[in-house]
């Protein structure tokens, strides 16, 4: 029996591949968990912010330092997942703006993890700080 090993000049290789990932692609994709989260655009969540919303970076520290909303709050979602902080206690009936990198996960697990401990006025960003930036709003280092 002849066996082969993966060859990028074979056709068949490479289409087996692409077959391949797009399948753990799809898979990963479906196998993370969603969460119930009211998602708002960036326009909408300038206008809770300039109605004086809180706002919450749920990033690393390193992340937040490199660039965060002004005004921002830093609450890494490692710390959120253990407890709420006292930083917020004063917050739960306010709206708060919740965001991350991109606002696909960390930012819907955030605001997840404040809806669950009583901040139900608690939304994420749906296109996070890269969205902010994007479009053209002020972001502070």
């Amino acid at each position: 029996m002849k066996t082969s090993s993966f060859d990028l000049r074979n056709p068949r290789h490479v289409i087996g591949a692409l077959v391949l990932g797009a399948g753990l692609l799809l898979f990963a994709r479906q196998s993370q968990p969603g969460f119930d989260v009211t998602n708002v655009s960036v326009q909408e969540a300038r206008t809770m912010i300039d109605s004086g919303a809180l706002v919450v970076d749920v990033r690393g520290k390193e992340a937040f330092d490199a660039r965060h909303i002004p005004g921002a709050v830093n609450v890494p979602l490692d710390t959120l997942r253990s407890a709420i902080p006292l930083v917020l206690a004063q917050a739960a009936a306010s709206p708060i703006v919740v965001y991350c990198g991109d606002g696909a996960r960390i930012g819907p697990e955030g605001t997840s993890l404040l809806n669950k401990g009583g901040y139900t006025k608690a939304v994420n960003m749906k296109s996070g700080i890269q969205g902010w930036a994007d479009a053209g709003l002020t972001v502070a280092k």
